[in-house]
């Protein structure tokens, strides 16, 4: 007799199985995998939610500059984003996926779309 590691149930098989079924096999490694990236879904949220920010900005605005605060206010967290980007004239703009930014004056921000 065994002990199934995801129900606990008693059960017959090889001296080495550790599941009764194929059902609690894969709920065990699901349950497990769920653990171990549940760090990732919520990166993986923050960036979603500020590549919506900025598509959303860059339409109403284009590439004039805004306030940071415009962009904070609409749920944008600024220390998350996929890659730097850095332009032919040398310019480094932030970016969340094919959505960028560039630090401008006063607290500004220009917003910028597509693979630069």
């Amino acid at each position: 007799m065994a002990n199934c590691n995801h129900c606990k149930k008693d059960f017959e098989g090889r001296s080495n199985k550790k599941f009764c079924s194929v059902k609690c096999k894969n709920a065990f490694h699901n349950e497990r995998l769920k653990e171990k990236e549940s760090h990732l879904n919520e990166l993986n949220r923050v960036l979603h939610k500020n590549w919506v920010v900025l598509g959303k900005l860059y339409e109403i605005y284009r590439s004039s500059p805004i306030s940071i605060q415009i962009a904070k206010a609409h749920g944008f967290v600024d220390k998350y984003h996929t890659h730097i980007h850095q332009s032919p004239r040398g310019e480094n703009y932030t970016m969340v996926y094919d959505y960028g930014f560039k630090n401008h004056l006063d607290d500004h921000i220009q917003i910028v779309q597509g693979d630069l």
